[in-house]
């Protein structure tokens, strides 16, 4: 076989080989590749940081397993930077499927940090009316949450003990796969004055910079990149970082395999016009 005949006629299973590997070298091992910061994302950071210790936000989990890979490094990022700067955290999810992704973050994040189920967060777990509960919310988070996941009154925990109202909030999270995040906006954001940011799918964000011109989200995460720079940001390396270096090596890789295969065929070509003459 000819030259240009094994670069047109790679083995699947190589190219397969070849991906895997450009996929998980990454993320076990981060490149840490030059991570430039967007301006959505500072405006996002800087949302966070102009908060202070003892604030609460309310951070809700608006997706489920189908966008785990690309959300759940802006949830945990936020999570980091909350807990580590003293800031207080009621969760909630907006999907019967996010209660599980919520648990377990929450969960983790808190032990990571020492915090206290209660006193310095609290689940209050999943409603099924989406627009009726942030509309609820604007007017009493007891009624719309008269107890937390785990069956328990929120007027014996007392993170909600002062808490009646958007108004008690600092800021709203929304880590959203959806346009639940515009909602935020018009509903807690529009209607009750509640301060709103987000994180978005990729695809979802495009629908986001309406509203971050208008500066009803004054700041957004943008898919996998916006978690990668958020977590740069806060100096604190995760998914994101590393799930960037995998798809920069994985595109570059897939690139050299395109060019291979098409110099195989200008080779092949070049050598048809050769035999012909």
């Amino acid at each position: 076989m000819a030259f240009y005949d094994r670069m047109m006629s790679i083995d699947r299973r190589i190219i397969f080989l070849s991906v895997g590997l450009a996929v998980a070298i990454p993320i076990i091992v981060p490149l840490g590749f030059p991570v430039q910061i967007s301006e959505e994302t500072m405006n996002f950071y800087r949302e966070m940081a102009a908060l202070k210790p003892g604030d609460i936000i309310l951070l809700s989990f608006d997706y489920e397993g189908d966008v785990m890979a690309e959300l759940n490094p802006m949830a945990v990022a936020v999570l980091k930077h909350a807990f580590s700067r003293g800031i207080k955290v009621i969760a909630i999810t907006t999907y019967a499927g996010g209660t599980g992704i919520a648990e377990r973050l929450l969960t983790e994040a808190a032990n990571r940090y020492g915090k206290t189920y209660g006193v310095d967060y609290v689940f209050l777990g999943y409603n099924p009316d989406w627009s009726g509960t942030m509309l609820r919310l604007g007017e009493s988070f007891k009624a719309t949450y008269p107890t937390d996941q785990y069956g328990k009154s929120v007027y014996e925990i007392p993170i909600m003990k002062n808490v009646e109202t958007y108004r008690d909030i600092a800021l709203v999270v929304s880590i959203s796969g959806s346009a639940l995040s515009e909602y935020w906006a018009i509903w807690a954001g529009g209607r009750y004055g509640a301060r709103v940011i987000s994180g978005n799918t990729a695809i979802q964000a495009i629908l986001i910079y309406p509203y971050y011109k208008a500066g009803q989200i004054p700041g957004f995460l943008g898919g996998l990149k916006g978690a990668a720079e958020y977590e740069k940001l806060i100096n604190a390396p995760g998914m994101g970082i590393r799930g960037m270096d995998a798809q920069s090596v994985a595109h570059a890789l897939m690139l050299a395999f395109i060019l291979v295969g098409n110099v195989g065929y200008f080779l092949f070509r070049r050598a048809k016009r050769r035999e012909q003459k």
